[in-house]
């Protein structure tokens, strides 16, 4: 085989030429390129097939005046990772950049680089450009799978949406949608987390959640409700929203809790207690009965943060609890008192309607409770209107029957649920009180 008399580009550092069959082969991966006189073709080759070569050539020194032998070269050239493992540790170093949500600049860090080359010397690590492209390949494959997953659910959809702040004071919207699998689970999926340049009108978050739904091929028809907190943007979005496609509000638990929590505690005696505490040791007293009194609600708040199972149909019952922890905890100083009297006009406040129900329109949270076997009874409510919602469950369920085909039944392995021992009952015990102690 013969060689070109000057091999002024670095290409030729990965190649051998054969004048006889006008062809150069790639010392990578073996493949022969046609030869017309130009180096083209083969930088092209080595940018698509071995990414990261050229830039690897780039950082090495020059050559020195004295040619080395060919045995020199051959002892001297850095052996390539084989093509299947060094897209392994590539893909492994992209998955690494969306797990821990690092910038795509991390991999020109000299001390990331300088880390690859201790774990596999041989290894080229590629430039920000390709992990980019990668990404974006990435963002569209999940992207379609994400659509395909939604559309074989066939349970309702349940979206939660937020409209949240960074520490760098730049606004987003999040929104994630939830449902029952076939084999009863409850899945969530992430659907966006969009930055918002514009103003968070009511009218603006209508139209984003719009565009979200619809970027995902979802039918406005399949979305059951949206959960959401108490802003006022937001609040007037969901009645938009709710008159255009019938989606129900429900604001967040956890933040109406908190809210009525904070507000409670800006008694001025409890707040001068909470300020002075270190140096009036007499504000111990009201301190150990706020402790007393906020253990219901630190109790509630941790079981409505809990992602892998429902919590709306617990909420009627939850309220009762709360309401019933504040009448019947009684505290000696003044400012306990308020404390209790405060979070009670809260509670009232904020889910006084809670169980309200009419012939107009469902009551999404009722609904989910009397489906709950817990509260099956509906104690929560007077008999009159239990009477109206188990009327209410059985015209849909009914239009439920007719509206589906029936193809045959399954046999569904019952799970016992592991029932606790008839000893001192927990915080929650107290709280949701089921209408039964045993299976």
């Amino acid at each position: 085989m013969a060689t070109p008399k000057t091999k002024t580009s670095k290409v030729w550092d990965h190649f051998i030429l054969d004048n006889v069959k006008k062809v150069v082969k790639c010392n990578i991966c073996k493949g022969d390129l046609a030869w017309h006189g130009s180096t083209s073709s083969m930088m092209e080759h080595l940018k698509r097939k071995h990414v990261g070569v050229l830039e690897d050539d780039s950082t090495r020194p020059k050559r020195s005046c004295a040619s080395p032998t060919a045995m020199d070269q051959y002892l001297q050239r850095k052996r390539p990772v084989p093509l299947q493992q060094a897209t392994a540790l590539t893909n492994s170093i992209l998955t690494m950049l969306v797990k821990d949500m690092r910038p795509m600049s991390m991999v020109d860090g000299e001390g990331f680089r300088e880390m690859i080359r201790q774990f596999n010397p041989e290894y080229i690590l590629p430039s920000r450009t390709h992990f980019t492209h990668l990404m974006e390949k990435k963002y569209e494959a999940i992207l379609l799978k994400v659509k395909e997953t939604i559309k074989e659910v066939k349970s309702a959809l349940t979206l939660t949406a937020d409209v949240w702040t960074s520490r760098a004071t730049e606004a987003y919207l999040g929104v994630s949608c939830h449902f029952i699998s076939e084999d009863w689970e409850m899945k969530t999926l992430n659907l966006a987390t969009m930055p918002l340049e514009e103003r968070h009108s009511g009218v603006n978050i209508m139209t984003w959640l719009e565009e979200v739904i619809a970027k995902y091929d979802i039918l406005p028809t399949k979305i059951k409700a949206v959960v959401h907190d108490n802003g006022s943007n937001i609040v007037a979005a969901m009645r938009m929203l709710e008159e255009k496609h019938g989606w129900a509000s429900v604001r967040c638990s956890g933040h109406t809790l908190q809210l009525i929590v904070n507000n409670a505690l800006k008694e001025p005696s409890i707040s001068r207690a909470v300020g002075a505490a270190r140096h009036l040791p007499d504000q111990w007293v009201l301190l150990e009965e706020l402790t007393q009194g906020l253990q219901p609600f630190q109790c509630a708040t941790v079981y409505l943060s809990g992602q892998e199972y429902a919590t709306a149909s617990c909420l009627p019952q939850l309220v009762k609890g709360l309401q019933r922890s504040t009448q019947q905890t009684h505290f000696e100083t003044g400012a306990g008192k308020a404390f209790l009297a405060s979070a009670e006009k809260g509670i009232n406040e904020r889910w006084g309607c809670l169980n309200t129900i009419s012939a107009e329109k469902e009551n999404p949270i009722v609904l989910s409770a009397s489906l709950d076997p817990r509260f099956r009874k509906l104690k929560f409510m007077g008999a009159e209107d239990g009477t109206r919602v188990q009327g209410t469950i059985e015209v849909l369920a009914i239009k439920e029957v007719r509206g589906s085909e029936i193809q045959g039944c399954e046999r569904v392995q019952q799970q016992r649920v592991s029932v606790p021992g008839r000893g001192d009952k927990s915080a929650l015990d107290n709280l949701l009180q089921s209408d039964t102690d045993s299976l």
